[in-house]
């Protein structure tokens, strides 16, 4: 078989490759046998007798504490060895309760916080329409002032001064109305585009819903009684010596936030009530957090 010129050359390459190899080693296998013997080092013992010594112990220096100053036993302080706080969480509101142990409570703390929420609800429109009557042309619509309760009949350009209101329009026609558990069905709805004097701006009532402001209220109470009072985000007020400020109202879910002030308080106590209804059921039906139902 005729070799080529390529395969020479790879030939040549790897015996002369060979050849390098067989002369590196042969050169140090030489040095190795001609390398002088070093003589290898006596080991010499000791002639004594080997005895254990310590080692000096380190400096240590001595620092005296101060003394821990006293904890603070005021409405905030609910934790102590072997009494351990109770802690409920209520569902509605997504948040826990803390009750410091009764062994704990100080004065501040028995005093309790002297308000209940009742319920939060929305403010309604001051003008609610709630109904119709007539026919095609000349329609009306039966009204009522939220604030007075006053119910009256009403068509298109008719002014409600009391209110600062005026009625721009009112009609009356078929929409498309969903039902709960059931198909859709079409039915005569009266609208009325009513001109709010106070916000200059156009507010669309129908009958079939009422109407909102936007902005909720509430109605709180002390503890145990049927009258109520009703309260605004911003409203301050007084319930004998402790004077309270609403902070925050909102709807869902329904609480308060509310800070309290009072002379026997040596700070102010603030806190997020719900309605005592619903406070009271998730109570019982909650146990504390750590125990088994």
């Amino acid at each position: 078989m005729a070799v080529n010129s390529s395969d020479k050359a790879l030939l040549g390459a790897a015996a002369l490759l060979a050849l390098g190899s067989i002369a590196a080693f042969s050169w140090q296998g030489w040095q190795v046998a001609t390398a002088p013997d070093n003589p290898v080092p006596r080991v010499e013992l000791a002639t004594t007798p080997y005895e254990p010594a310590a080692a000096e112990a380190p400096a240590i220096k001595v620092e005296n504490w101060t003394a821990p100053g006293a904890q603070n036993r005021g409405r905030e302080w609910i934790y102590d060895a072997f009494t351990p706080p109770e802690i409920f969480y209520s569902a509605r509101t997504r948040q826990f309760t803390v009750k410091p142990p009764s062994s704990l409570l100080d004065e501040e703390a028995i005093e309790g916080f002297g308000l209940e929420l009742v319920s939060v609800r929305p403010e309604p429109y001051r003008l609610q329409l709630f109904g119709f009557g007539g026919e095609a042309g000349n329609w009306r619509g039966m009204f009522q002032n939220a604030v007075t309760g006053e119910v009256f009949l009403a068509s298109s350009g008719f002014p409600v001064p009391k209110l600062g209101l005026s009625i721009k329009s009112l009609d009356v026609a078929p929409q498309v109305v969903g039902l709960a558990d059931s198909m859709a069905t079409r039915q005569l709805v009266a609208t009325a585009v009513v001109y709010d004097e106070k916000s200059r701006r156009e507010v669309i009532l129908t009958h079939r819903e009422r109407h909102y402001t936007g902005t909720v209220f509430a109605f709180v109470a002390a503890p145990g009684e049927t009258a109520t009072r009703e309260v605004r985000q911003g409203d301050q007020f007084k319930i004998g010596d402790a004077v309270y400020r609403i902070e925050k109202i909102q709807t869902a879910p329904a609480s308060i936030e509310v800070v309290k002030e009072s002379p026997n308080l040596s700070q102010p106590d603030r806190r997020v009530l719900v309605p005592r209804e619903i406070e009271t059921a998730e109570t019982a039906d909650a146990p504390p957090a750590g125990t088994n139902p």
